[in-house]
């Protein structure tokens, strides 16, 4: 996906951002285009200390709004960089753990994809 992904509006914000809530704020408006809001909040539950591991995934599919389009988008994830699909034991959680990707402005970025994936985050 992120080959074909044009960076939004807002790709080039350079302002440093120092929480982890600032972070995942200028990550949004990167990749989304718009302000980021403080409009709900989302209760994170603690992380099990033990999953059922389901397979590796094979790709991610989304809907989420950038530059005010409704998009669609849907990530395959080439073979070396697959995530692990996992689940909690009371199955009301799902986790992705381990795999070889970032999110960046034009959304999920295999580390093995070294055309599109930014400079920052090579090894």
């Amino acid at each position: 996906m992120s080959g074909k992904v044009p960076p939004s509006s807002r790709a080039n914000i350079r302002r440093s951002a120092r929480s982890q809530t600032q972070r995942a704020a200028l990550l949004y408006e990167r990749f989304t285009g718009h302000d980021a809001e403080d409009s709900f909040r989302v209760t994170i539950p603690d992380l099990p200390k033990s999953v059922a591991v389901i397979g590796p995934c094979d790709a991610v599919q989304y809907t989420t709004v950038r530059d005010g389009v409704t998009e669609k988008y849907i990530h395959k994830f080439k073979s070396e960089d697959k995530p692990l699909l996992c689940v909690s034991p009371d199955g009301q959680q799902l986790l992705f753990i381990g795999g070889a990707y970032v999110f960046t402005e034009r959304g999920i970025v295999d580390r093995s994809d070294r055309k599109n994936l930014p400079p920052r985050f090579r090894r």
